[in-house]
């Protein structure tokens, strides 16, 4: 990693150092409220693609082993479906939730934990940059890389995603 310039390390340190501390508009409870409709959500989806699926008789064209075992456990079956479209809408909803995660810290970690990054922007908002940007894991990729291995030393730096 190259040096940065003298100008550059002021900037950063003055951003660093003089940023205020910014809680993003969140808390606890709008977590809970989110979570609890994501989960209404993810039931109402998959009792709508259940209906649909038995109305239109996509079942019937699932593979042998597949309708036996519906035939078998249909109890098991319909845990199974509806697992699915848990995950289906998880990989949905996962960058915003992903992001939301990184909210909650910015609103409870305590402000000396906080002011320890040297870069501008701040550790946290290269997360949601990058995710932005990138997508959910490439983001999370560079977050990593930025968090656990560009995070050293003592020199301000300017390092956007």
């Amino acid at each position: 990693m190259e040096m940065p310039s003298e100008e550059e390390q002021m900037i950063a340190e003055e951003y660093v150092l003089n940023k205020p501390m910014l809680r993003p508009d969140t808390d606890a409870k709008k977590a809970i409220k989110y979570a609890l409709v994501y989960i209404a959500v993810s039931a109402i989806l998959g009792f709508i693609a259940y209906y649909l699926f038995g109305t239109l008789g996509v079942f019937s064209y699932l593979p042998e082993g597949i309708t036996e075992f519906r035939a078998e456990h249909p109890v098991w079956f319909n845990i199974l479906f509806f697992l699915i479209i848990y995950f289906i809408t998880a990989l949905i909803c996962a960058k915003s939730a992903a992001i939301g995660c990184i909210r909650m810290y910015q609103h409870y970690a305590p402000e000396d934990m906080r002011r320890r990054c040297l870069f501008k922007p701040t550790c946290s908002e290269y997360a949601i940059l990058a995710i932005q940007k990138y997508g959910l894991i490439i983001g999370l990729i560079k977050a990593y890389i930025r968090l656990f291995h560009k995070c050293r030393g003592n020199i301000y730096r300017i390092d956007y995603p």
